[in-house]
């Protein structure tokens, strides 16, 4: 008898769900479901001679832990794991860099400018420069949503594949 694969992830709650339906698609079982949740706590760290108390603040974390397991005997499991890889690796694209109009240094440089003549020169070089970033933006982010959907169409297939097996 072979050993057995265990897999314990982490997931926000409300995510928990479709996490392990997801899972399950490869051939995982779900073993364990525990919520792992602690409440936000001070402790106190001094106090100034006027009186003034310092605390520092830990925050608390929620999620759930999740522990899954495959056994290697199982019917397709060689297809079901590589399946899997081939979900994990379709990556999304990277997001377009966005444009933007004046940043804190352009909006000083040119209202700034304004005083000694050369910030209007400034504020419509800028105005000019961001409609033809915005324009490429535009074009990049149209791309962008086309790959992110050729991508989720393309997951749905090794789902629907992987799905049939189990």
């Amino acid at each position: 008898m072979a050993m057995k694969d265990f897999q314990s992830i982490q997931v926000s709650p409300g995510n928990e769900d479709a996490t392990v339906r997801l899972w399950m698609s490869f051939g995982w079982e779900l073993k364990n479901k525990q919520r792992v949740k602690t409440a936000d706590s001070q402790r106190f760290t001094g106090q100034d001679s006027d009186g003034t108390e310092h605390y520092k603040t830990t925050f608390g974390v929620d999620f759930f832990e999740l522990t899954f397991e495959r056994n290697p005997e199982r019917k397709n499991y060689t297809k079901l794991k590589s399946l899997e890889s081939e979900y994990y690796s379709i990556k999304n694209p990277s997001y377009p860099d966005e444009p933007i109009l004046f940043g804190a240094t352009w909006l000083i440089l040119g209202f700034g400018g304004l005083l000694f003549g050369v910030g209007l020169l400034i504020i419509i070089w800028r105005i000019v420069r961001y409609v033809k970033l915005k324009e490429k933006f535009n074009k990049e982010f149209s791309l962008y949503k086309k790959e992110c959907s050729e991508k989720e169409i393309k997951r749905n297939e090794v789902l629907g594949k992987a799905q049939a097996l189990v």
